[in-house]
């Protein structure tokens, strides 16, 4: 049985996708009866289990396998899934419980055997034949536990490989909705998203975030005159020129069209300046050939403008891209290949 995300429901990926990193963050075991627990959570759809859980996760103790069992068995086990992805799910959990359930059982037995032994051990009347006898059995039931327990763990390995098999696979599929095809870098989606974990991350200093919004000089030009082929070109080449020398506290994004977003935290206005900069020198100082031709494509350059936040408490998200905007289109309209700095925010004034 292979559970694949391309079988599961949109809302299903959406959950999933989730769940990778709550597991990551909270440090919960990934195996398929809490993978299937936390998907039901996110779901939504019982609003008592919902409830529970939500109980649970305000307890210090919090959240762990045995709970996740039982709210299984009280919410799940008998539910009807809706759809093939959550019916695939749920045959993988019960078989999960189902060796589960058959380990437990001959773990029991196997205590009540060594048990008897030992009782049978502590009697005054046990000859040499009779010791003889329960050291056969203690010894046949060690082997026979060590067999059932290698046994288990590989059934549970094979069923945790399925989870692991589609953790992979939402991870690979979050990277892909991610990432700009032609500059593999990230795109709008990915920008929204760091920009938005970022302002979050740093809200007690939100000055220290910047944004550079770039836009590629007469980028119509290189279409135009040499066709599209070379115009992606021209793109990629300043994705992986940025890309090169990116700091780690840069995130790099295609914006839309030729106009790219570098976000950087722990910064300021000057260093965001001076980054802008080096960028814009680098860029004009290239010169890029085509392959069929040792004729270069002339100079390339770009414009830039550079924001710092204000803070949500001043102004907006979607304000402070507009001011880093308006810088950049400041750079273009007074001649383009400059970088320009946005002017403070100024609060809305009644009146």
């Amino acid at each position: 049985m292979v559970l694949d995300i391309k079988d599961a429901p949109e809302k299903a990926q959406r959950i999933f996708k989730q769940l990778v990193e709550v597991f990551d963050e909270q440090g919960i075991n990934p195996t398929p009866l809490n993978y299937y627990i936390w998907y039901q959570y996110y779901k939504g759809n019982h609003p008592r289990f919902r409830q529970e859980m939500d109980a649970a996760l305000n307890d210090p103790f919090g959240y762990n396998d045995r709970l996740g069992r039982r709210l299984y068995d009280e919410y799940f086990s008998d539910d009807e899934p809706t759809n093939e992805f959550d019916r695939a799910f749920k045959r993988l959990i019960n078989l999960v419980i189902q060796k589960m359930n058959v380990w437990s059982d001959k773990l029991e037995s196997h205590t009540e055997t060594l048990s008897q032994c030992t009782d049978s051990l502590n009697s005054e009347d046990v000859d040499a034949e009779r010791l003889r006898e329960l050291t056969q059995s203690v010894l046949s039931t060690a082997s026979s536990m060590k067999e059932s327990s290698e046994a288990f763990q590989q059934d549970m390995l094979q069923s945790n490989e399925e989870i692991s098999h589609l953790r992979q696979q939402l991870i690979e599929a979050k990277a892909e909705t991610m990432t700009d095809e032609l500059t593999e870098i990230g795109n709008r989606k990915a920008f929204n998203h760091s920009v938005r974990d970022a302002v979050e991350a740093h809200s007690d200093q939100p000055e220290s975030l910047i944004l550079i919004l770039s836009d590629i000089d007469h980028f119509k030009r290189f279409n135009d005159t040499f066709g599209h082929l070379v115009g992606d070109s021209v793109l990629r080449y300043f994705a992986n020129m940025m890309k090169k020398t990116r700091g780690e506290n840069e995130s790099l994004c295609r914006f839309g069209g030729e106009e790219f977003a570098i976000l950087l935290t722990h910064s300021d206005l000057d260093a965001g300046m001076e980054r802008a900069e080096t960028i814009r020198e680098t860029l004009q100082q290239a010169r890029l050939k085509r392959k069929d031709s040792t004729k270069n494509l002339g100079e390339i350059t770009a414009s830039f403008g550079v924001a710092a936040f204000a803070g949500e408490e001043q102004e907006s998200i979607e304000d402070w891209i507009h001011r880093a905007d308006e810088a950049l289109y400041q750079a273009k309209n007074s001649g383009r290949n400059k970088v320009v700095a946005a002017e403070p925010f100024q609060p809305a004034t009644d009146g």
